[in-house]
């Protein structure tokens, strides 16, 4: 059936698929049952799973269990990479002082990153971790690859809402730019770093400063950002991809401000899942 497609973020490393649908699906339902909408049944919706994806490249990628204390011992020292610098840039121009300062001051970045809080309590190796996730699937081909191919035999022809969060918006969004075939009604992006020049600029096909983005193969694009979420840090993305985009801010709530259960309670995402299974 899989009438609604669910596409995870970074974190599922060492979950499964049927953990991360049944989390998703009691949310999803919460959320249309508590806006007065008719709510799906299980039967109808599937997950995108490519946690273990993460575990089979060989890179030091680090487990995504949300137990942190089984992540490497990663620090600042870790981000090496130019990417990996620009996303930690990106993260701490959203602190409250400010301007993050040059890229040699990894550390000053760093500290006041975890000091904002604007993670949670996400301790600094978390924010490492969380930074390599991304930076890994905008570089590796063959774990990109092999992430893309998760979505065969998962969208059928009954699908007709996708529903991305986080690093799963960019995933679902290469996927859905390279399958024109697929009758998708409505994309709903939750928490989405889309907006960001490093990973704009690294999409397939790649957003050129100047040049107009590709619209997905979709007919409605439904984007909910969180006025508090650190890593939704572009909140419209309307300018980048197009006027057509429908932006919705919301609050989660300092705490929860990234967290993929407050978005799919939102009436926003509701809305956005309800009217697409419907056809308006």
């Amino acid at each position: 059936m899989s009438k609604v497609v669910l596409c995870h973020g970074i974190g599922y490393t060492f979950a499964h698929r049927e953990d991360m649908h049944g989390d998703w699906f009691r949310e999803l339902r919460t959320g249309l049952v508590d806006t007065g909408l008719p709510p799906v049944e299980a039967a109808d919706v599937a997950a995108v799973y490519y946690g273990n994806c993460y575990r089979s490249v060989g890179r030091k990628g680090g487990p995504g269990s949300d137990e942190f204390s089984e992540l490497p011992g990663y620090g600042p020292a870790d981000l090496d990479d130019d990417l990996e610098l620009e996303l930690l840039e990106a993260l701490a121009e959203n602190t409250e002082e400010g301007r993050p300062g040059s890229k040699g001051a990894v550390q000053d970045l760093f500290r006041r990153l975890v000091e904002s809080e604007l993670l949670g309590d996400a301790p600094a190796k978390a924010v490492v971790w969380m930074i390599k996730q991304v930076h890994r699937y905008l570089t590796d081909d063959a774990l990109r690859d092999a992430v893309l191919a998760r979505w065969d035999g998962v969208v059928t022809g009954d699908t007709r809402v996708v529903v991305a969060h986080s690093l799963g918006s960019v995933i679902a969004y290469d996927a859905l730019c390279a399958h024109p075939e697929w009758e998708i009604d409505t994309l709903v992006t939750l928490g989405s770093p889309l907006g960001l020049g490093a990973i704009s600029s690294r999409l397939r096909p790649p957003l050129v400063r100047g040049e107009a983005a590709r619209w997905p193969n979709v007919r409605r694009w439904v984007n909910v950002a969180a006025v508090e979420d650190p890593v939704a840090l572009v909140k419209e993305l309307a300018p980048l991809f197009g006027k057509e985009v429908e932006d919705h801010l919301v609050r989660n709530g300092r705490f929860g401000a990234h967290s993929v259960r407050r978005y799919l309670t939102t009436a926003e995402a509701a809305r956005g899942i309800a009217d697409g299974l419907a056809g308006r």
